[in-house]
């Protein structure tokens, strides 16, 4: 970046030279270069989704629920569209495979649930609906920490495992922003905060 620079403030120079009557013009033209240069070299924060951890738990029934935990945050432009009326859908997937030494994985089962967070300004409360099931709280930290926590989702039924076989498992969870209105899809095109999204958390799993 200060090779650019310094490349510019030379050009300049030497174009003040030629014209000195058009110094005006020159430091006009030299603020814009600056400016111009440094913007594009300026890293953009964004908000972000961190795994940090997942984990099988067995019921007495036999059946395998999944216990997770992220670490969510949004930018402001996201919260200031929940407090203004519109909805945000975060997509948890779930993924079992086996693996197979003389060839890729056998995907073996894909789940997913839509957790939605939405604001009440007439009781001005956050509303969480995953499924039937709805919370509410007073706070979008609140129902933001419910979003980011995974208890007790029971997703394998025992005979869809062989006991003592090793599987792995793939989790992710991000924002379903083609649920967004129009106007912020084409916002979350161009703004890389609002791409939240997880990436793949795998672990091993093997059923007792």
């Amino acid at each position: 970046m200060i090779c650019l620079i310094e490349m510019n403030v030379t050009h300049m120079f030497a174009q003040r030279r030629m014209y000195p009557k058009h110094t005006h013009h020159w430091l006009r033209a030299l603020v814009l270069s600056v400016t111009l240069l440094l913007s594009t070299f300026v890293p953009t924060a964004h908000a972000q989704i961190d795994t940090q951890y997942a984990t099988m738990t067995r019921h007495s029934d036999g059946v395998y629920a999944l216990n997770a935990d992220f670490r969510l945050s949004l930018p402001n432009q996201l919260q200031d569209a929940i407090n203004h009326g519109t909805p945000l859908s975060f997509q948890v997937e779930f993924k079992l495979a086996r693996p197979r030494w003389y060839w890729s994985n056998e995907d073996m089962i894909t789940v997913t649930r839509e957790q939605r967070i939405s604001y009440n300004s007439l009781t001005q409360e956050y509303r969480v609906t995953t499924g039937v099931s709805q919370y509410r709280y007073n706070t979008l930290n609140e129902a933001l920490l419910n979003v980011s926590r995974i208890s007790q989702w029971r997703i394998l039924s025992p005979d869809q495992l062989q006991t003592g076989e090793q599987y792995q498992a793939s989790l992710r969870i991000y924002l379903n922003t083609s649920k967004l209105p129009r106007t912020y899809q084409l916002n979350s095109l161009t703004n890389q905060g609002w791409g939240l999204n997880s990436g793949w958390y795998n672990f091993n799993f093997t059923p007792r």
